[in-house]
């Protein structure tokens, strides 16, 4: 801490605020004198009176005791309306992902029931009520997830959209799958080939798992690359 640098501080922004020495020293309860012997470089004010030093000439301790202005990072509009979007984007994709998996559960365990608890091929009332909402939540799901990767393209490239929404949209792919996996699961049980309704949703779903691996290789060897 230099007296000289603090001084001369104090001399400048007293002066900036239209202020002479005795009005200050009344606004710090000190003398005149005492506030000219700070400007001169003489003597350094009591540490105790350096933050109300600072309120009443409006700078920091820190310009007050070095002279220099703090760096204040300016964030551009661009920069905040593109964060802004991501985090909207990412509350999108929470939502998608609780309406998927409450299509998926009451979807699946709907189908499961009325395949081997109540086996008949069409739906009773609670059934109806049960496949609707499923079917609504897994609409819902993919709408609000399709929503969010729109607005994303305001301030986001192609490029970006993909690297940012690829994994999300994996996962919720494969969350969605169940309840239209479990349909046709029933509708192939009542089917004249039900026998092997076991048999053939084993090969589809390997198909899909196999698809799914691969895309995900894919894509993290794309992230690598």
């Amino acid at each position: 801490m230099n007296p000289k640098t603090t001084g001369r501080i104090i001399c400048e922004k007293r002066k900036e605020k239209g202020l002479n020495q005795i009005q200050l020293g009344q606004l710090l309860n000190v003398s005149n004198r005492t506030v000219s012997k700070w400007e001169k470089g003489d003597g350094f004010p009591d540490i105790t009176l350096l933050p109300d030093i600072s309120n009443c000439l409006g700078i920091t301790i820190d310009e007050l005791l070095t002279g220099e202005k703090p760096v204040i990072t300016a964030v551009s509009e661009p920069e905040n309306n593109a964060k802004k979007l991501l985090i909207d984007f990412k509350l999108c994709f929470i939502i998608s992902l609780f309406l998927a998996l409450c299509g998926a559960l009451l979807g699946g365990i709907t189908e499961l029931y009325c395949i081997w608890a109540f086996p008949i091929l069409f739906y009773t009332h609670w059934e109806i009520m049960f496949a609707a909402v499923s079917l609504f939540a897994v609409i819902a799901s993919t709408f609000v997830f399709v929503v969010g990767i729109f607005r994303l393209h305001t301030d986001y490239s192609r490029k970006e959209i993909i690297q940012l929404t690829r994994v999300k949209a994996l996962v919720l792919f494969v969350i969605l799958a169940v309840f239209p996996l479990s349909f046709v699961a029933r509708v192939l049980d009542f089917s004249r080939i039900g026998r092997y309704t076991a048999i053939i949703m084993s090969v589809i779903i390997i198909i899909l798992a196999v698809t799914v691996v691969l895309l995900f290789r894919r894509m993290k060897n794309d992230k690598n690359n």
